[in-house]
């Protein structure tokens, strides 16, 4: 399955696609997800999904990831969940303009914690986009791994998360979720990420670091063979 090879989407473009998608639910979180395609460089990220993959979104917020996913790869089956219910609520209004658009994407969003059982089988694509540095330290790398096992043959894992370097750029973000969303972030190193994927039989096909305002993205892609 190789990684899609799609013109560039711009965050422009990202951007009304959001503002599209996110019409009801709550005021203040729709107006983040118009405009966290300003901060997190999803165009990065969206590059490596294919058409017509499947995609299990784990810590999906209200489903921003898959929302773009449906908008820009055909034939996407896309499942997404999270912990908020207020956000998973927004997700499921958002899939209802996914359908009266006339997306060619299967969404669906459920409420679950990560210790909670996840959806079964396997996919093409497992996302984690910014779920880390929300969990406590004990439990990141079995939340990781249990990410991998979801993952198929040829399959990915997808990672993007917050750096912990430069100084600056981890302290901006860090205050950005005490503002936010009220949490004493726990950051990851990237390299003990790339540890444990080794660790689980994953190689790197794709490694990039990123910096959006005062924002540090890591971005990975860890393959199964």
């Amino acid at each position: 399955m190789a990684s899609g090879e799609r013109g560039g989407t711009g965050v422009d473009e990202l951007a009304r696609l959001a503002r599209r998608l996110y019409v009801e639910g709550p005021y203040l979180m729709r107006k983040m997800m118009h405009y966290r395609i300003r901060i997190c460089p999803f165009e990065r990220i969206l590059y490596h999904v294919p058409s017509g993959a499947s995609v299990l979104d784990v810590g999906c917020g209200a489903g921003l990831f898959l929302a773009l996913l449906a908008g820009t790869v055909p034939d996407l089956t896309g499942i997404g969940f999270d912990s908020s219910g207020p956000a998973i609520k927004t997700a499921e209004r958002m899939s209802e303009e996914v359908r009266r658009m006339g997306l060619r994407s299967a969404l669906q969003f459920l409420r679950l914690d990560v210790a909670e059982p996840w959806p079964s089988g396997t996919f093409d694509v497992v996302s984690l986009v910014d779920v880390l540095h929300h969990v406590r330290p004990e439990h990141q790398k079995s939340v990781f791994e249990r990410a991998s096992k979801h993952v198929k043959a040829n399959g990915i894992l997808l990672y993007k998360d917050m750096a912990n370097q430069p100084v600056f750029h981890a302290g901006m973000n860090r205050l950005h979720d005490l503002l936010l969303a009220r949490q004493w972030i726990h950051y990851v190193p990237i390299y003990h990420v790339d540890e444990w994927a080794r660790e689980l039989g994953l190689t790197i096909s794709h490694a990039e670091g990123m910096t959006r305002f005062w924002y540090r993205h890591e971005l990975r892609v860890y393959r199964r063979p």
